[in-house]
């Protein structure tokens, strides 16, 4: 079993109203590069610093909630990202510019350990979003 500090009374499976309190980071859609464009933040460890809806790991979402409410998994667990970085370079590409296109998934979500390595280490929950 893992140590937690506390077992939670539910498990959020989806996106709720925002408790963002404007600890946030800001997201510049149509942004040249990841880190102009800001980390996407889809993680329920702190909700104040959530920047987008749904979550982290999409529907694999279920499984964590699962592992969390059988006590297999801590409710504050956070991934190790080591080793995470890319094998292959994908983009960019100008179409990854245009703040006015709808995207379905966010064109840098794999080059989060890279990327945003500062704020990982200050504790940010940022998370890939897709795996190359």
């Amino acid at each position: 079993m893992v140590e937690s500090n506390q077992i939670p009374k539910h498990i959020v499976l989806t996106s709720h109203p925002s408790a963002n309190k404007g600890n946030s980071p800001e997201i510049c859609w149509g942004a040249k590069s990841a880190r102009e464009r800001g980390p996407v933040i889809g993680s329920l460890t702190n909700p104040s610093e959530r920047n987008v809806i749904g979550a982290h790991a999409g529907s694999y979402a279920l499984y964590r909630a699962l592992a969390v409410a059988a006590g297999g998994l801590a409710a504050d667990h956070k991934p190790d990202l080591t080793n995470t970085s890319p094998t292959t370079k994908i983009g960019p590409f100008k179409s990854w510019e245009d703040p006015e296109r709808i995207v379905s998934l966010d064109p840098y979500g794999h080059l989060v350990s890279d990327v945003f390595a500062k704020l990982l280490e200050e504790g940010k929950d940022i998370r890939p979003t897709i795996a190359v």
